[in-house]
């Protein structure tokens, strides 16, 4: 545990020394004070129109979608391929499965580092957001508060099979540029077919990136809920299970 715990410290100090990161991170804060001003002007036009009083402040729910869907599998991508793609591209990896750690804890730590800085993230937008409805709109009631919480908190469980499929697809790149691209390509591609072939969404893990609306909401059945466990957990397991395999037995 103590030489896991000493690569994930090694791999998340890596990432924050990409000053990107940090600005990529401040690009979100970006958005939501944006979106608010946009709001804001939106909001005092159709005001001064004499219409209805509108509110278009990004509110902790309401900025989840976008950064969810959108920014944070982007930033996932980044992160992973620079960890796994690059370093073994640039010959770095060499240096660090010499370590004494087993390979599949070091590619464990690789994935855990990058899923804590899209915690970090969602965290951050949390609390801007949630800085921004204060000031700008309404404070945010107990109930609301919480279920936003929750709603920021179960996502992590989707993203991290994200992670996995991510890690999983960089160990077989060989350029960084690549492999963003196949990353992103194949999140598209994922994210469109359901359109076409609707049987596809309950097949598809990227399809629960978004299952945070049935844990707070009206829960469905008991049958409903394991049917999705099974599935996403089901996902992750088949991905990281891969991935070690693959990086237990690649030479660097």
């Amino acid at each position: 545990m103590t030489a896991f715990s000493a690569s994930f410290r090694n791999e998340w100090t890596k990432l924050m020394c990409r000053k990107k990161y940090i600005v990529l991170m401040c690009i979100g804060a970006g958005i939501c004070v944006l979106w608010t001003a946009l709001g804001q002007l939106i909001t005092n036009f159709i005001s001064d129109q004499g219409g209805f009083m509108l509110n278009f402040t990004p509110t902790p729910m309401g900025a989840l979608p976008f950064f969810l869907q959108a920014l944070i599998p982007f930033l996932m991508f980044m992160a992973l391929t620079d960890l796994i793609t690059v370093e073994g591209a640039d010959q770095t990896m060499k240096a660090i499965i010499c370590r004494p750690i087993e390979r599949w804890k070091l590619y464990a730590a690789k994935i855990l580092a990058v899923l804590a800085y899209a915690a970090v993230y969602l965290g951050f937008v949390f609390v801007v957001s949630s800085a921004l409805t204060f000031v700008f709109g309404k404070s945010l009631g107990a109930a609301d508060f919480w279920a936003a919480l929750a709603s920021y908190s179960l996502t992590l469980v989707p993203l991290a099979v994200l992670a996995s499929f991510a890690a999983l697809i960089a160990l077989l790149g060989r350029s960084g540029t690549l492999t963003m691209f196949v990353l992103i390509l194949s999140y598209i591609l994922l994210n469109v077919l359901p359109v076409f072939f609707p049987v596809l969404t309950e097949m598809l893990f990227t399809s629960y990136l978004g299952w945070y609306r049935l844990w707070v909401g009206a829960l469905p059945g008991a049958s409903k809920l394991i049917h999705m466990l099974v599935i996403v957990m089901g996902y992750g397991v088949v991905f990281f299970t891969a991935g070690s395999l693959i990086f237990e037995r690649k030479e660097y």
